[in-house]
This record gives structure tokens, C-alpha cells and sequence, in this order.
């Protein structure tokens, strides 16, 4: 059988696509520990610290032990070889990375953009789609744990970017008018990210709609001013400077000429 530890949404285990219910809050918390760091041995104290917190309990280190002997016998029907090994010093999460969604996810967004570095474009849509659809809702949802909100927010910010490079690549294949939505959406989730309203700015221009994508500036430069007290970045502004002149390099490039103004624009917005 083989088991997978879902922690990109609600935690979820399942072994050959059957649920395993996992109980306890400190049971789950040093699973997950354990799943972010699969098939490398994380050690004892460190797990101590994330799953017991600041916790001096004497008996603390015997608690581990026991935890780590219930998971044990919880999951070793699902799986031959040994789940959890104890090695000198710390424990070893034995599930295959990529039955892991956190590590499947990274390695599936680094291919899809190594397939778009080639100029392998349908390769590098499918990729993202795949990576991107394994998200079921935030991180780790339901461990509170402050290793856990850590983590939580940069499993967010690598989701984010993959949305952002993945929007990049519908762009360039002249998929404006369906980002459109999407890109209106991540900006309001997303205020302050520069990148992605650069994205809807050219989006809209592309789609005949230059006096909107004029607004989206004088919103993101009230939002940025108002909240931060700062000016957008100079990738925004030469984004507004080249949508008022109608720079032809907006227009849809060929795929033989997508290092225009505009990948530089929006790639300095991701600055």
C-alpha cells in the first residue's frame, strides 16, 4: 500500500486513496513535522520544541517516544517497510516526497518552470495546472502550532508565485481574457503584490480595456501610498507610462519575443 500525506488544505492521510483517521493533536502535529521533512531525519529536539512547544516537562522526551510508537502502529498496516525510523538522535518520516503533496507540489511547479525555461509552453500549462490543483485550501489548516503558521506562510508564498509564473505563461499564449477573473481576484486577496497587478493591467490592455487597466494603477498606488506610505515600484510605473502611450510591446508577442518591455515590466514587479 502506499501512503499520503495530504497538507495542503484540511490534513488528510490516506492509504491507496482510503482514508486514515489520525487523532490527537500532537499525533497530527509530529506527523505533519515529520511529512515536511520525509525521508530526512529531523531530530529529536527539534521536534520537541515545534510539537511540545515550550514545554520543560521532564517526562517530555518519554512522550515523543510513545507518540512516535502509537503513529507507528497506526500507520504500519498501511505500509511493509517500517513508517517512522529512529535513528541516532532523531526520527525519519520512511513515505516516498512526492507522496507527500507539500513536496509534490515544489517539484511540479520547478518543472513546470524548466519546461517554460525551454520554451516548452504546453509542457509547462500542464505542470502548473497539476501543481496548483493540489491545493484544497490553506497549509496545514488546523495545526495552529507556531512552526506550523512558518511553514504555512511559505508553502503560501511558493503557491502564489506558481500562480503568478503560471499567469505569466497564459499571457504570453494570449489567454488574457480568461485571466482576467482570476487575476482580479488574486489582487484583492493580494492587495500589495505589485506583480500580479501588473499582470491584470496588461491582461485588460490586451482585451481592449486600457482605461481599466488604468484604474488598477490608481488603486494599487492608493492602496500602496494609503497603506505603506510608499509609491509603486518603478516595473508598475512603466507598466502605466507604456498602457497611456499604447507601447506596441503590450501587444501579444510571439513566442520568439517574449523578453518584450512587458516581461521586463512585470518581471521587475515581482521584485
Amino acid at each position: 500500500m502506499a501512503l499520503k500525506i495530504k497538507i495542503l488544505g484540511p490534513w488528510e492521510v490516506t492509504a491507496d486513496d482510503e482514508p486514515v483517521k489520525v487523532a490527537g493533536e500532537r499525533r497530527v502535529g509530529l506527523l505533519a513535522r515529520l511529512a515536511l521533512s520525509a525521508g530526512h531525519v529531523v531530530p529529536a529536539e527539534q521536534l520537541l520544541a515545534d510539537v511540545w512547544g515550550q514545554s520543560t516537562a521532564a517526562t517530555a522526551a518519554k512522550q515523543l517516544h510513545i507518540v512516535v510508537s502509537k503513529i507507528r502502529d497506526l500507520l504500519s498496516r498501511h505500509q511493509e517497510n517500517e513508517v517512522i525510523t529512529t535513528v541516532a538522535g532523531g526520527y525519519r518520516l520512511n513515505v516516498e516526497r512526492e507522496n507527500v503533496d507539500a513536496h509534490l507540489f515544489t517539484l511540479l511547479s520547478g518543472r513546470a518552470g524548466a519546461a517554460r525555461a525551454r520554451g516548452e509552453a504546453a509542457t509547462a500549462d500542464r505542470l502548473f495546472q497539476h501543481a496548483l490543483a493540489l491545493w484544497r485550501g490553506g497549509a496545514l489548516t488546523g495545526i495552529t502550532a507556531p512552526w506550523a503558521q512558518v511553514e504555512a506562510a511559505r508553502l503560501e508564498e511558493e503557491r502564489l508565485m506558481a500562480l503568478e509564473d503560471h499567469a505569466d505563461l497564459r499571457l504570453a499564449a494570449g489567454d488574457h481574457r480568461a485571466l482576467v477573473p482570476m487575476l482580479t481576484a488574486h489582487t484583492l486577496s493580494h492587495p500589495l503584490r505589485e506583480r500580479p497587478r501588473a499582470q491584470l493591467m496588461l491582461a485588460l490592455y490586451r482585451a481592449s480595456r486600457a482605461s481599466e487597466a488604468l484604474a488598477v494603477y490608481r488603486d494599487t498606488r492608493s492602496v500602496m501610498v494609503g497603506d505603506l506610505g510608499i509609491e509603486p515600484g518603478p516595473g508598475l510605473r512603466r507598466m502605466q507610462e507604456a498602457v497611456l502611450r499604447r507601447d506596441p510591446a503590450l501587444d501579444l508577442a510571439s513566442p520568439a519575443m517574449l523578453m518584450t518591455l512587458t516581461e521586463r515590466v512585470i518581471t521587475t514587479a515581482r521584485r
